[in-house]
């Protein structure tokens, strides 16, 4: 009590504008005391009063964005209170410290006052990638679902860039346009070291911008030197395929960003075509048989009427020469399995009613099934 007294008496003595302490007169030490107190003062009020009030309004909302982004908020506005309480400090005291020093304090304030501002960046990457993900479920485009976990890192890394070169200009006396440089020339070197992973990733944006394929789609690349298979995973290295053996092929996706790219999955319409030779029958027969194939192709609600031929081609010693090219309405390989096979009974039977029992039948393209499930002969 005896020091509170002794205060008290001489706090007239202390207020008088004569009375320095520490090379500054008491009256504005009295005021730096005051300004802090009521800085950290008004910090917790802030955050009891204020921001509790405004959680207590988001949490009425059907969202949850803004219930995150107060949480986001919180210390970062904190600190920002203290950040100015001491910049009005500095204000106070300028005239009564040395200016080498003033420079120093006001940019060591900057300093932290970028801080500030790239921590909150960096704790609402998260908010903002909330944000960006209810917009990529409305695009129809896959590229931005598959970059957007990615999306959050290179924000949080550019924040803790920017905090890097600020304090390197700061504290070491680099520019930050010699610092970006110094960045730059290192960016050059890790570029020149990670070119194929990078190559990568701009491969990976071209399946999508260029739409090549999708994950289950039957692809051959290179007329299927490099892969004959299904899409599995298409990632942003390189993309998984699924062969028809059930063996996994990993393709960079660089690689299949040069590659000639086949998607038989995009088939509207899928190919029939062979060739069967016919041994020893006249003119006549030949042309009646024609005549029913065609009429068989013609009439049958499977098959795409867009184009099919039907022609004697050749005659080979003894035998006629017969190709039969359509396509079948669907693209399923089961459902046009089928198809084919109704219409292979169909010219059976034709042959039968002409009392054709000499038939061999000569596969001339197979290329529309799955590739190497048939030993193909190739007769053109």
């Amino acid at each position: 009590m005896k020091n509170a007294s002794d205060f008290f008496d001489n706090l007239p003595f202390i207020l008088q504008p004569d009375t320095v302490v520490f090379g500054i007169p008491a009256p504005t030490g009295l005021a730096v005391l005051g300004i802090i107190f009521v800085t950290l003062v008004f910090r917790q009020l802030f955050s009891i009063l204020i921001i509790n009030y405004l959680k207590r309004l988001a949490a009425r909302t059907a969202t949850e964005l803004d219930d995150t982004l107060l949480t986001v908020l919180e210390k970062p506005l904190g600190a920002l209170i203290v950040l100015a309480g001491f910049m009005l400090v500095r204000i106070l005291l300028v005239s009564y410290i040395n200016p080498g020093l003033d420079e120093i304090l006001q940019s060591i304030l900057q300093f932290f006052l970028v801080i500030i501002l790239c921590w909150f960046i960096y704790r609402s990457a998260d908010v903002f990638t909330i944000f960006l993900e209810k917009i990529t479920r409305r695009t129809m485009s896959e590229l931005d679902d598959l970059l957007l976990p990615y999306i959050t890192k290179v924000i949080k890394l550019l924040a803790i860039l920017v905090a890097v070169i600020k304090g390197a200009e700061i504290f070491l006396g680099m520019s930050a346009t010699s610092l970006i440089g110094l960045l730059g020339g290192m960016g050059l070197t890790l570029g020149l070291v990670f070119k194929d992973i990078i190559a990568n990733w701009f491969g990976c944006a071209v399946i999508y911008i260029d739409n090549l394929f999708r994950e289950g789609d039957w692809v051959q690349l290179d007329d299927g030197s490099v892969v004959d298979s299904d899409v599995e995973a298409i990632g942003i290295r390189s993309t998984t395929f699924r062969n028809f053996d059930k063996t996994v092929s990993i393709v960079p996706n660089a690689v299949i960003a040069s590659a000639v790219v086949k998607n038989w999955s995009r088939m509207y319409k899928r190919r029939v075509k062979y060739t069967f030779k016919i041994d020893g029958i006249s003119a006549e027969k030949t042309e009646r048989i024609l005549t029913g194939i065609r009429s068989t192709i013609e009439n049958d609600p499977d098959i795409h009427q867009e184009f099919h031929m039907v022609n004697f081609r050749t005659m080979e010693g003894n035998a006629r020469s017969i190709r039969l090219y359509y396509f079948t309405k669907t693209t399923d390989w089961k459902e046009h399995e089928q198809v084919r096979e109704n219409i292979n009974l169909k010219i059976l039977k034709l042959f039968e009613a002409e009392n054709i029992d000499r038939l061999a039948y000569t596969i001339v393209d197979l290329s529309d099934d799955r590739p190497r499930d048939f030993q193909v002969n190739h007769d053109a």
